[in-house]
């Protein structure tokens, strides 16, 4: 008869596998957490109650702290509020990994800049604040902008007239990325932006309004602009540029020695060009010496735009180094821009069309035939309900002499 196993000793109440990792590398599992999640383990056991003090980073996001279908925002507000004015005063360690905050309610917290002094204490290296507030106007103190520390600073604060800060004392000497939303940025508060960020090589404007002509860096490897509102046209040098995305392209850019540029993505919106307005070919000149080149057409349905685009492209340099070329809008300016732009692109290996807007049919006989070269790859995306799908097909084999594949895909 076989004996039982003996047992080894009861563990003590808490203990268990993960109690023998050594400290350090119990934060390095609580910095995957949010930073709700990595609090509530301070009641797991006696020597958890303080680790989550310790760990490089916090990350807040108030989706993690309303119940689904609670409506009770303000009451939850009101506690999310309370409880990172607490984590940021109970916090032992420097941020090395970051700070982010995620709030998106109606109901904003108007209370977030109270943080921030508290904040730039804890020396954060990546600082992101994505919030809502009620308030028409925030200044932003001016110890945000004066740190040693910081690498990557994203501010999108949205409010309904806008944010001010105090651009006398930008001192940012390790930046290199650097997000704005909802700001007034004129040729002294850039001059000031750029020159206190001298290892700057990411920028993004979104939804600010741009009143200065000329951006020029040397060190920017990328920019964005997206749905900003330009007031004057704008031309950017920056020689050591390699992605530019311009989102909603309200006014007239143009570009000037980006002999770098490798990827571009441009959504045109023309509702504010007239029909004399050469900003297409300017635009086009300096994208010449792309790899990757991604359109939107938006507002060209009507002739007059049409005939502008057509202007543009019968100035259009050659775009030598072009592998892939991405373009989407409706199917009447979608095809009469693949057909008349890609003459223009001898070394193209691979089209995307996202055919994304239905077009009346009798519109599509109403421009002239032209025949271009060759495509070994196309790739056609498309909604499901969109018509013409066929036509778009037929045009392009109609067009081009010579293509190698044509892949389809619905999108949902």
């Amino acid at each position: 008869m076989r004996g039982r196993k003996k047992r080894g000793p009861k563990r003590k109440s808490g203990e268990g596998r993960i109690n023998q990792l050594s400290e350090s590398i119990l934060i390095e599992i609580l910095s995957f957490l949010s930073t709700k999640d990595a609090v509530n383990t301070c009641v797991l056991a006696k020597s958890w109650s303080k680790l989550w003090t310790y760990v490089p980073s916090l990350s807040f996001n108030f989706d993690d702290f309303i119940p689904q279908d609670d409506l009770r925002v303000g009451y939850y507000c009101e506690k999310f509020e309370k409880f990172i004015t607490s984590v940021l005063n109970l916090h032992q360690v420097s941020l090395s990994h970051g700070f982010r905050l995620v709030w998106l309610y109606d109901e904003g917290i108007d209370t977030c800049l109270d943080w921030i002094p508290s904040l730039i204490k804890l020396k954060p290296r990546i600082l992101s604040m994505t919030v809502n507030t009620s308030l028409a106007t925030l200044i932003l103190p001016g110890c945000l902008f004066n740190c040693n520390f910081l690498e990557e600073l994203d501010i999108k604060i949205y409010t309904s007239d806008g944010l001010l800060f105090d651009f006398e004392s930008i001192k940012l000497p390790l930046l290199k990325k650097l997000h704005l939303s909802y700001v007034e940025i004129d040729s002294y508060v850039l001059e000031k932006l750029l020159s206190g960020c001298p290892k700057l090589e990411e920028l993004e404007f979104e939804i600010c309004n741009l009143s200065f002509s000329e951006l020029s860096s040397g060190t920017l490897k990328r920019l964005i602009i997206c749905d900003c509102m330009i007031e004057t046209q704008i031309c950017f040098s920056i020689p050591s540029l390699l992605d530019l995305s311009i989102e909603y392209l309200k006014n007239r850019v143009s570009l000037k020695g980006m002999r770098s540029l490798v990827r571009a993505f441009v959504d045109f919106n023309v509702g504010n060009f007239e029909s004399s307005d050469d900003t297409h070919s300017k635009l086009f000149h300096g994208l010449a010496n792309v790899t990757t080149l991604d359109f939107k057409l938006n507002g060209y349905n009507h002739a007059d735009k049409m005939i502008m685009l057509r202007h543009a492209l019968e100035q259009c340099p050659t775009f030598n180094n072009l592998q892939t070329f991405t373009v989407a809008g409706p199917l009447i300016p979608v095809v009469h821009l693949i057909t008349r732009f890609i003459q223009h692109m001898p070394n193209l290996q691979k089209l995307i069309v996202n055919h994304d807007e239905n077009s009346s049919s009798d519109e599509f006989h109403r421009y002239d035939s032209v025949e271009c070269g060759h495509i070994p790859l196309v790739e056609i995306k498309y909604k499901k309900h969109h018509n013409h799908v066929t036509q778009l097909v037929q045009a392009l084999c109609a067009h081009v002499k010579n293509i190698g594949e044509i892949r389809m895909e619905i999108l949902n």
